[in-house]
């Protein structure tokens, strides 16, 4: 009981809930769950997004629900004595030591001290220079895009479909017509058969080395092949790369350098303690705390990874007319 009285004390010292009266929100005999609760949950959503998500009333009577229901489990558990169990009070005390760290980490951060900003700018000009790579734009394509899946199909026929569309294509037929009325990408409802501007690490690599062979605006690929059936697409826009101007990023890179300042001074202080004369490791001890897997168990395993490897195999080598239920174009 002394580990959750502290545990108790904690939270109200963190809260500050001696300051101001409670609402009930639910009671039951001694079990109680007020605003306060309520609130003291919240504050686990960030805090742009916090106000939004308690103007959904569904949502907050789920929450006090929950908050409710761990209460009186909770309850019950400590009339069971289930909190006396050496293991379980260990594991309470593990939960309390969590929670506070992450408190404190977050007070060191927040109380770091930081270089003037006319420091920061010099330094995230310093980073700006030194990694070029990280601040070049790749080149993109702007895509539409239609597929003629294999469901249904053999590869013959959803070749031979692939050529008909695009042949209508070529001939000036509306392309986002043509993907309304034949394509078979499920996504889209979402995108209107536009894949956006893409850099070839977004797309398939398949998909990817026909759109960047495209060389005009307009013009429309052969049918290319992927486990997904047979695609086509149409540059509608092409942006070289290019590198990012030290104004377009400056803000990014100090924010990302605050970031690391912050998180420093707990690392330092964390590691001050672990080196610390104060500080007793037992090498041996930990080193006992090693498990022998037994011989028939690691055995077991390889023959099942055999099997699975084998089964893979099997099913890779078996041809299939069947297509997978959503036929992505990105990665």
């Amino acid at each position: 009981m002394r580990m959750l009285s502290a545990l108790a004390l904690a939270a109200a010292a963190l809260l500050g809930l001696a300051a101001r009266a409670e609402t009930p929100l639910v009671t039951h005999g001694d079990v109680v769950i007020t605003d306060a609760d309520f609130r003291a949950f919240m504050e686990r959503v960030p805090p742009e997004l916090r106000v939004e998500a308690m103007a959904d009333g569904e949502r907050n009577n789920k929450v006090v629900d929950l908050l409710f229901s761990n209460r009186m489990l909770a309850d019950a558990a400590r009339k069971a004595g289930l909190d006396k169990d050496p293991v379980i009070a260990r594991r309470i005390q593990q939960q309390v030591d969590g929670f506070l760290a992450q408190q404190y980490s977050a007070y060191l951060e927040r109380h770091a001290k930081l270089p003037t900003a006319a420091d920061l700018e010099g330094r995230a000009r310093e980073l700006y220079l030194l990694d070029s790579a990280k601040y070049t734009e790749p080149e993109r394509v702007d895509l539409q895009h239609i597929l003629v899946g294999l469901n249904g199909r053999t590869r013959e026929m959803a070749l031979a479909r692939a050529k008909e569309i695009r042949a209508k294509a070529v001939a000036g037929e509306d392309f986002l017509a043509l993907a309304k009325e034949y394509s078979d990408d499920t996504g889209y409802k979402r995108d209107g058969g536009r894949l956006g501007p893409v850099s070839a690490k977004e797309i398939d690599h398949r998909i990817a080395a026909a759109a960047f062979s495209l060389k005009a605006d307009g013009e429309i690929s052969q049918p290319i092949e992927t486990s997904y059936g047979f695609h086509l697409v149409r540059r509608v826009g092409f942006k070289p790369s290019h590198r990012l101007k030290f104004d377009e990023v400056k803000a990014a890179i100090i924010e990302a350098e605050e970031a690391r300042i912050r998180s420093d001074a707990s690392l330092k202080l964390l590691d001050g303690w672990r080196r610390s004369p104060d500080t007793h490791w037992n090498p041996q001890g930990i080193a006992a705390l090693r498990t022998e897997i037994p011989r028939a168990e690691i055995e077991r395993k390889q023959r099942e990874e055999m099997q699975r490897r084998a089964a893979e195999a099997l099913k890779a080598a078996t041809p299939s007319t069947a297509a997978p239920a959503s036929p992505p174009a990105r990665n």
